[in-house]
């Protein structure tokens, strides 16, 4: 009678929504509590990690907030996935981490703006926030842009206020010194300067 108590025990203290076990791989194994390699070594997790997994797979690890672990083929966690990780030009290449230019200056990024990144692209970075930040053709960070960006749901302003369109493609239609209005009838407000 014992052993079935242990066992209802045991049972109750797993969640429903369990992740995975891991993986086993020709190059080792993937856990809830770390990596065994082939070869003997191990990447052992801290308790703070195993508990922010979501999901384990062949090539990597999801944690709760979202964040990608990539593993490389000998199952080393080799930090975010090289797919869409920047933007490379003439003068230079734009990352999660800052820019480098071709003449070899450098502008790091910090860790609250690499975390805020939403999409970078050769003109420039826009933040989560949606703050557009402009660079000049040498990938320097001149501020924002003194352009309104539109898309079809919506616009981003010269001063990073975003704002989601009531019918899709619409356009400025009045614009004055305190503000202007939109097609879609949206009034928008210009901050005080």
């Amino acid at each position: 009678m014992k052993f079935l108590v242990v066992v209802a025990a045991v049972v109750a203290c797993v969640s429903g929504a369990s992740i995975n076990a891991g993986w086993v791989l020709p190059a080792g194994n993937i856990g809830t509590s770390g990596i065994l390699r082939k070869d003997g070594s191990t990447d052992l997790f801290s308790h703070e990690f195993a508990h922010r997994i979501v999901a384990i797979g062949p090539s990597g690890i999801i944690l709760e907030d979202g964040s990608p672990v990539q593993l490389d083929a000998d199952l080393n966690m080799v930090g975010r996935s090289k797919r869409s990780a920047g933007y490379v030009s003439k003068a230079g290449s734009i990352g999660f981490s800052g820019i480098v230019r071709t003449d070899g200056t450098i502008d790091q990024f910090g860790h609250d703006m690499a975390h805020n990144i939403a999409v970078m692209g050769p003109s420039g970075i826009v933040l989560k926030n949606g703050q557009p930040i402009q660079l000049d053709e040498n990938l320097r960070m001149v501020g924002r842009s003194k352009r309104h960006t539109f898309g079809p749901s919506g616009m981003i302003t010269e001063w990073g206020q975003p704002i989601q369109f009531k019918k899709p493609f619409a356009k400025i239609v009045l614009d004055g010194p305190s503000g202007f209005q939109l097609s879609d009838g949206t009034l928008v407000q210009k901050p005080a300067k």
